[in-house]
């Protein structure tokens, strides 16, 4: 079975189609998304009598007229952001009232977030693909209901779920805490708690797919800049300094149960392979602000990992 593995695409639509993709281009049974699939940035573009503005980490990007319009709002989706066209008067609006702008923030949200799983199910409804995406910690809970109801789409968060190839995949969204108290984070014993009841349900190690978005703790892969009270990443000698930020309780859990495989992602610097025990553990990293989709192909069956490869592109 070739399973698919993409994560932390944060709302960039160019890296969301190339996830779909996959399917096609390495003839993928299974894709699996594995959290952080909203972006961080709602961008206003002001409509000023036709001339249409955006303010982009400083730059200001101007559209004359509905054609340059759609490819400035292309190119500020490309990258992960929200574009959001909007009238002089209900952006001075917005701008006087904060709680807008976030309830604004969520519509938009989920309103990608649905348009997602349409795509998905017009690409590959009746190729029996299996679409497995699940939020990740910083997804608002929003999100989960536009993630119900496809026949093509399922959310496998919180859940053990048998997948193609006789394996059994065991899914959890939320993270260890983090300096910026994200949506869905758990303490490390209600991490693990979760993790082991999972894990005890799936039953055989070797028939096990363990889908976490944080990485396990002291790893390769839950490397990331060290932060300073002010949340600045902290350098010395002009290098920046990497510390370990995984999860303790996902160690705890791989060292203690040995899946087949982990699948993380989280920590977007931090691509490679661990090997804990008898299990490989995966984090593709990401580069989603810059339209690349990072993944990782294997080819799995039970009891044993045929072959991987790590995908940039």
């Amino acid at each position: 079975m070739r399973l698919f593995y993409a994560s932390d695409v944060h709302g960039s639509e160019v890296c969301f189609r190339k996830f779909l993709n996959a399917a096609r281009v390495y003839r993928a049974d299974a894709l699996v998304l594995g959290g952080d699939i909203t972006g961080k940035v709602l961008v206003p573009v002001v409509d000023r009598g036709g001339r249409y503005e955006a303010n982009v980490f400083g730059k200001l990007w101007v559209a004359e007229g509905e054609e340059e319009l759609s490819k400035v709002v292309s190119a500020i989706r490309g990258s992960g952001f929200y574009p959001v066209v909007l009238s002089e008067g209900e952006y001075e609006r917005l701008a006087r009232e904060p709680a807008l702008v976030d309830e604004l923030f969520t519509k938009v949200m989920v309103e990608t977030v649905r348009s997602w799983v349409r795509l998905a199910e017009e690409r590959l409804r009746g190729t029996g693909v299996e679409v497995y995406i699940m939020p990740g910690n910083d997804d608002r809970w929003a999100v989960d209901e536009a993630l119900r109801g496809s026949d093509v789409v399922v959310n496998p968060d919180g859940r053990v779920l048998e997948i193609k190839g006789g394996l059994k995949l065991v899914s959890l969204g939320a993270s260890n805490p983090t300096p910026w108290r994200t949506p869905r984070e758990l303490s490390e014993e209600e991490l693990y708690g979760r993790l082991s009841r999972l894990l005890s349900e799936a039953g055989d190690p070797g028939a096990t797919v363990l889908n976490v978005h944080a990485p396990p703790y002291g790893t390769l892969i839950d490397l990331a800049p060290a932060l300073d009270e002010g949340l600045r990443v902290v350098r010395r000698g002009g290098d920046v300094v990497m510390v370990h930020v995984g999860s303790t309780a996902v160690r705890r859990a791989i060292e203690e149960f040995q899946p087949l495989v982990s699948l993380h992602g989280h920590i977007h610097e931090s691509r490679g392979v661990a090997r804990i025990g008898r299990t490989l553990a995966f984090n593709p990293g990401s580069d989603y602000s810059s339209g690349a989709l990072r993944g990782v192909l294997l080819e799995l069956e039970r009891g044993r990992v045929r072959s991987y490869m790590f995908t940039y592109g």
